[in-house]
């Protein structure tokens, strides 16, 4: 079985040891795992049909945010992790959040603008603005102002945009890490300085122990879709409950490799060799 570990040659820079973690472990499971960069795959046409100029793989774990690519190598015939629906999904926060509504999954209110620039601020401040493709709590602002809602505009009025109420506990969030149809563990991220939680932006984390009640509300989501590896982040209102707030395609496993001795990439590539062989 021969499986392509995709990326973009600038991210597989930051990204080494965890390139190193997948090689090591698809050796491990009698894997032939191929680190393959998104510059050297030429996907074109021949005779009406997706071709790949190169050798076939059987399957490709996409590390890379390209849901275009990955229809193409689903086309071609080569089985992808995440799928194309996922990314897809997964990489637009606007259909993230229209297709989760329709599962009933509570979310904060919000509103959407996606070509003509609203001239007034659909909420009252201060609220959450985020480009709709945005990841790692990047192009994501707390607008409390007037003069701020005004120069967001000016700076991504271009750009689709979500316009979300404050979570009434802000600063805090929990990403729970699912492969496939298991959820394999949940972590508490929490910042004392920013609004967002983000690790990546020095917040801090800590094992979360999930109870039914969020269990089952996440077990919904996960029935619905064929997910490989995704981190699904909810928000707390109120009460302590959970809120929706985004699902991420290209996970990585800082914290969760922080605060537990778990070894995702294992139980990932134990899942691709399972599906694969099944």
């Amino acid at each position: 079985m021969i499986g392509w570990l995709i990326y973009h040659r600038t991210d597989a820079k930051r990204n080494a040891a965890f390139i190193d973690w997948f090689l090591t472990e698809s050796k491990r499971l009698a894997i032939d795992l191929q680190l393959v960069y998104t510059d050297e795959l030429q996907v074109g046409l021949e005779q009406g049909q997706v071709r790949i100029h190169r050798k076939n793989a059987d399957f490709a774990i996409v590390r890379t945010i390209d849901p275009l690519l990955t229809a193409q190598l689903e086309q071609a015939g080569i089985v992808c992790f995440n799928n194309a629906e996922t990314a897809a999904l997964a990489n637009n926060k606007i259909k993230t959040h229209m297709e989760l509504a329709k599962l009933e999954i509570p979310m904060v209110d919000m509103y959407f603008q996606t070509h003509t620039p609203l001239l007034q601020a659909p909420l009252a401040f201060p609220f959450v603005w985020k480009t709709a493709h945005g990841r790692g709590g990047k192009e994501v602002h707390l607008v409390e102002t007037e003069d701020q809602y005004q120069a967001l505009q000016q700076q991504y009025g271009n750009h689709p945009i979500v316009m979300q109420e404050l979570a009434p506990t802000s600063g805090k969030d929990v990403r729970v890490f699912v492969i496939g149809k298991n959820v394999i563990a949940a972590v508490l991220r929490s910042s004392e300085q920013d609004f967002r939680a983000n690790y990546s932006l020095g917040g801090n984390a800590a094992f979360y122990s999930l109870n039914t009640q969020e269990l089952q509300l996440v077990q919904r989501i996960i029935n619905h879709y064929d997910f490989g590896f995704v981190g699904i982040d909810f928000l707390f209102d109120g009460n302590g409950g959970f809120l929706f707030n985004e699902i991420e395609d290209v996970v990585g496993s800082r914290t969760l490799s922080k605060v537990s001795d778990i070894n995702i990439v294992r139980l990932y590539l134990e899942h691709i060799q399972q599906y694969m062989e099944g």
